[in-house]
């Protein structure tokens, strides 16, 4: 799956990439899915226009998707505490997250060479966006620490070798950015 080199910074403000065909696809796809995802717990706010408006929720209780909970965590181990926070933070965070993987889909759709150019705001919710879609495919997969040798022992034609090596080109193609946008620190 390693077809992309990657992002380069060129100059101070700008990150670029080329992505073939098959990554443009998986990207977009992955993306897709996770704003599908963090729009399904649909809150009623109607009722409530001011807490609409500042983004609180009704949901105080953490979603019952594996996914959703890893993308949506509790912040605090106590019930109360972290029932009330939910309130007050969900809406706003599942609206960032659609919004970084909103940006991936659009740049990726827009772009009929696979060439993309980001600003430093766009390199950072791209960071955010690969690392929502490579822990929602981390939890599908039930990754741990041994999965590795799990993934050696999988036959050449499982097809799951495939969904593997998409997890780890995320995980490649997620700390190159990071790299390119540390680049710059280096000074």
């Amino acid at each position: 799956m390693k077809e992309s080199h990657g992002f380069t910074r060129h100059g101070e403000e700008l990150f670029v990439a080329q992505f073939s065909d098959s990554e443009k696809e998986v990207l977009i796809n992955l993306s897709q899915q996770i704003i599908e995802l963090l729009a399904e717990r649909v809150d009623h706010n109607d009722q409530d226009p001011l807490a609409a408006m500042v983004g609180i929720t009704f949901h105080d209780s953490p979603p019952d998707d594996e996914v959703l909970l890893r993308l949506l965590p509790n912040a605090y181990a106590d019930g109360v505490d972290a029932s009330e926070f939910r309130r007050y933070t969900e809406s706003v965070l599942r609206t960032k997250k659609q919004a970084h993987a909103m940006s991936i889909r659009t740049m990726l759709m827009s772009s009929e060479d696979g060439s993309i150019e980001l600003n430093h705001d766009l390199a950072n919710a791209w960071l955010g966006g690969i690392n929502d879609i490579r822990l929602a495919l981390g939890v599908r997969l039930n990754v741990e620490k041994n999965t590795h040798e799990e993934l050696e022992l999988l036959a050449p034609d499982d097809p799951m070798r495939g969904v593997y090596g998409v997890y780890s080109w995320l995980g490649w193609l997620q700390g190159n950015l990071l790299q390119a946008l540390m680049d710059g620190l280096e000074s």
